[in-house]
């Protein structure tokens, strides 16, 4: 689920990945709250931890027991569960749930799971449960979590290459599995398979001259931690030119280091023509430009682009833009950190440049 970006931005994804800040807030919460209140909170967070204990024992019965009155969010829960199950998940760290922000209760646990093993990232998941209790009654249960790139990667390659998968064992009947615990294991399979593939892409990207191997497909939509990347086209055109428009000075002093990119007199034919251009380059495979866009899509945040080295000794150049407002949340430091492991562990290089971040701009000129 999407959480506040500029809060999380703020404490460097500490709310996603274990809810600290979240739990800070808890605390200022607490300490005005009434006896009345404090009493209530209490009584929720012992049902939230017995939910998570039912979750985990993986007896369906028992966790039924708890979402009685939690609505539509029951069924989904409850496939998670087997789900869980089917991938062999095995609590690391449990974290005491606690209150959040907007009200609802945390529950961060840190797992181990077939599906990232399959990966070989050495990456442990933390899932988060958010429930939201009514005059003591849990009615929905919410989840997130801070899945590695290659994981949404991986899904998208299974669903793309192995339709027997998703119409077979993955198949849903109103958004739900019909047999979770066989998808589980099949997607761990799938997993595999693609984890088979990219190394294979790797190595023929090693012993070609080609930017990238034939048979790899770069993501046309991956993201996590509250945003999504999709290729920059003519459909984006709107949302980018408010975005780029909106920090001139920023991205000047930034990204293009020159007074050329963006500026005031940039029209909409321009802006359209270089959408244009970015598609075109994105479909002959020879540069690929993403919009980074907020879950919903309403808003581009910046921008990522993975090219040709255009210095030696690298396989690619990555380089990448936020707004100032999105700079000034603390965005840009979250951006560089995923888009450096989607890169490791999605694309097929092995020796990539961030000009301006790994490598600073001076440096990199006289390269």
């Amino acid at each position: 689920m999407y959480r506040s970006l500029k809060k999380r931005a703020a404490v460097s994804t500490l709310c996603l990945f274990g809810l600290a800040a979240c739990s800070n807030d808890a605390e200022v919460t607490t300490e005005m709250a009434t006896e009345p209140e404090k009493t209530e909170l209490a009584a929720n967070l012992e049902k939230a931890e017995g939910m998570i204990d039912a979750f985990y024992s993986f007896d369906a019965t028992r966790l039924q027991s708890f979402l009685r009155e939690a609505g539509d969010s029951a069924a989904g829960i409850l496939a998670y569960q087997s789900s869980a199950e089917g991938l062999n998940y095995k609590v690391l760290v449990r974290t005491p749930c606690a209150l959040e922000e907007g009200g609802t209760i945390a529950c961060p646990i840190t797992v181990q799971d077939d599906l990232v093993q399959a990966l070989e990232t050495g990456f442990d998941v933390t899932d988060t449960f958010h429930l939201t209790f009514e005059d003591g009654v849990l009615v929905n249960v919410d989840t997130s979590s801070n899945d590695q790139p290659i994981y949404r990667d991986a899904r998208v390659w299974v669903q793309e290459n192995m339709p027997e998968v998703m119409e077979g064992p993955c198949k849903r009947t109103d958004g739900v599995r019909d047999t979770p615990l066989d998808c589980s294991r099949a997607m761990t399979d799938g997993y595999r398979q693609y984890k088979q593939f990219l190394d294979t892409m790797k190595e023929q990207a090693a012993a070609d001259d080609a930017f990238i191997p034939e048979a790899f497909e770069p993501s046309v939509l991956v993201g996590g931690w509250g945003f999504k990347l999709v290729p920059l086209g003519p459909e984006l055109v709107d949302i980018d030119y408010a975005a780029y428009m909106s920090s001139i000075d920023h991205l000047q002093k930034t990204f293009s280091r020159t007074g050329s990119w963006p500026h005031e007199g940039i029209t909409a034919e321009e802006a359209m023509q270089d959408m244009l251009n970015e598609q075109g380059r994105f479909e002959r495979r020879e540069s690929f430009a993403y919009g980074v866009l907020t879950q919903d899509g309403e808003r581009e945040m910046g921008s990522v682009y993975v090219k040709p080295s255009s210095k030696p000794g690298y396989d690619a150049e990555v380089t990448m833009w936020v707004t100032q407002a999105d700079f000034d949340a603390g965005f840009d430091a979250i951006l560089y950190e995923w888009t450096q492991m989607w890169i490791e562990q999605s694309w097929p290089f092995s020796n990539v440049a961030y000009p301006g971040r790994a490598i600073d701009w001076a440096t990199w000129d006289q390269l």
